[in-house]
């Protein structure tokens, strides 16, 4: 995965993938050989969209491919274990992003 730009700021990673915030409302979603730019609210989406999903997938224990809508126009095809990384992804990006709201909302800085 190459490295953020100074431009970006990384808002959270694991060692499948990172989330990094290329401007106020745009992210990059980087998973492996994939990455996405999505805008904040298709962020927000493509979390609670992927919540049931991760959870029938988890329930599933099979080796299957699924079909995840990325927002109105794209669309990702991935595998079992491909759902839970980027589910796990976005369930810490959008928990730094409420952290952030937390913040910004009481005037503390995050430190880096």
């Amino acid at each position: 995965m190459p490295p953020a730009s100074p431009d970006t700021e990384a808002l959270f990673a694991t060692e499948h993938g990172a989330v990094t915030r290329m401007s106020a409302n745009r992210f990059r979603v980087a998973m492996g050989e994939r990455s996405w730019t999505l805008a904040s609210n298709a962020l927000s989406a493509l979390h609670e969209a992927l919540q049931p999903l991760a959870a029938q997938v988890y329930r599933c224990d099979c080796d299957c491919r699924w079909q995840v809508r990325l927002n109105d126009q794209e669309t990702a095809v991935l595998t079992t274990d491909e759902v839970l990384r980027l589910h796990s992804l976005l369930d810490g990006a959008v928990a730094m992003l409420e952290l952030d709201s937390l913040l910004d909302e009481h005037s503390i800085s995050r430190a880096e």
